[in-house]
């Protein structure tokens, strides 16, 4: 997830970053992950103040194929 979140440059300041991240592997492991919307409402509490969110999501996208089942 962290590659993931490096090769969609997915994180600015890096203030939300470790949040983000720790989101978007729950979101991956608890089968929240199945398209971008669904991605979006679950990720939904965790603000960027950057607002890199499509950035996070294509990131999220990318991680979940790579963290397999």
């Amino acid at each position: 997830m962290q590659q993931a979140f490096i090769d969609h440059d997915a994180f600015q300041c890096g203030y939300c970053t470790p949040g983000q991240i720790m989101s978007a592997i729950s979101c991956v492991k608890e089968g929240h992950a199945d398209s971008p919307v669904a991605i979006q409402e679950f990720m939904s509490g965790n603000l960027c103040r950057c607002a890199a969110y499509p950035n996070i999501v294509a990131a999220i996208g990318q991680g979940r194929q790579t963290m397999g089942p």
